[in-house]
């Protein structure tokens, strides 16, 4: 009995020990992999307000200030409620970026007001269509409206 006891404190001490000092690259790995404001690449990317595509120059410094907002919450989606998220009452136009996050094709539609930015992500070949939104701070994205026109 005490052998086992040994054994199994030796066992979950190693554990312990490789599950504490994962390398970085591992921990972000597995951070990137759950998070909800996840980064977008540029050549997976497809943008598009109010039904035409945004030009590369401008394309790029989107995708920058996306990735450079700041994450501040998460909204929770009741079932049935997908379609108030998607297609607001009011408000502006949605900038719809096209992309691939992982091995799935996302849709995510940047909804800018004055204060900050909804962001709604449509996971796309999803049988459920699985919708998720949050809410982020970028002054750039905030503003797109005059930097579209600029």
């Amino acid at each position: 009995m005490l052998v086992w006891v040994v054994i199994s404190l030796v066992v979950f001490s190693l554990l312990k020990l490789l599950v504490t000092s994962l390398p970085s690259g591992v921990v972000e790995r597995l951070l990137s992999r759950y998070a909800v404001h996840a980064k977008v690449t540029s050549d997976q990317t497809n943008i598009t307000f109010q039904g035409r595509s945004l030009d590369d120059q401008r394309t790029s410094e989107v995708i920058q200030h996306f990735n450079d907002a700041i994450f501040i919450e998460r909204y929770y989606i009741y079932p049935g409620d997908e379609e108030r998220f998607l297609h607001p009452n009011e408000g502006p136009a949605p900038l719809t970026m096209q992309t691939k996050l992982g091995k799935h094709d996302v849709t995510l539609y940047l909804f800018h007001y004055d204060d900050h930015v909804d962001v709604v992500r449509q996971f796309t070949h999803k049988p459920k269509k699985k919708l998720t939104a949050y809410r982020l701070r970028s002054e750039p994205l905030q503003t797109f409206h005059s930097l579209a026109h600029a």
